[in-house]
């Protein structure tokens, strides 16, 4: 049997491990949509579940906001070192009509009252105010046994339709005819009240 040493540079077994931690073609997908989105955002940003803020491109999303006055992140465990340690189902310590964007990606299908951290994420988001939610559709089970929803097209118009006005909603990876798509990503505005 054959051994493949590891050296430090363009060997086959950095050439190896590079080829496994390549982001998947939906990641880029993802998040070339979002620098086209988010670079025009204004005012305060509430990232909800942001673990690391890693785009697991070699950039952070709050680099991908260069217009707003401020980026806080959020996740519901401390282990993360997040500015805001909140449950996206209730967070009482953000007042109403808070931030002027909220980004929300990869989080509501790991929610079991996914209703009631959309009633939260609405409540402290201003009139007028972007959502922008990345959410799954055909993705494998991933972190259970807390992996609840996977989210059609339909459905997203539904969950959206008495409190946003979707400007955007796009599929990502499975574009070609017969496919469908992994995830999709929406930015909606809140309706004025």
């Amino acid at each position: 049997m054959r051994h493949i040493k590891h050296h430090k540079s363009g060997t086959p077994g950095n050439k190896i491990r590079r080829f496994f931690s390549r982001p998947s073609r939906g990641r880029r997908e993802s998040n070339r949509w979002l620098l086209r989105e988010c670079s025009g955002i204004q005012g305060d940003v509430l990232s909800i579940g942001s673990e690391s803020d890693s785009d697991r491109q070699g950039d952070f999303y709050r680099n991908y906001f260069s217009a707003s006055s401020s980026y806080t992140t959020s996740e519901v465990s401390p282990k993360f070192g997040c500015d805001l340690i909140c449950d996206v189902r209730s967070m009482p310590q953000i007042a109403d009509n808070r931030y002027d964007c909220i980004f929300c990606n990869g989080v509501l299908e790991h929610v079991d009252d996914l209703h009631a951290a959309l009633a939260e994420m609405t409540r402290i988001l201003k009139s007028g105010g972007i959502l922008l939610l990345g959410v799954p559709f055909r993705q494998a089970i991933h972190m259970g046994p807390h992996d609840f929803w996977r989210f059609t097209e339909f459905g997203i118009r539904y969950l959206l339709k008495d409190t946003y006005e979707i400007i955007e909603l796009v599929g990502v990876e499975g574009k070609k005819q017969g496919t469908f798509p992994a995830a999709y990503w929406v930015r909606a505005r809140k309706r004025q009240q």
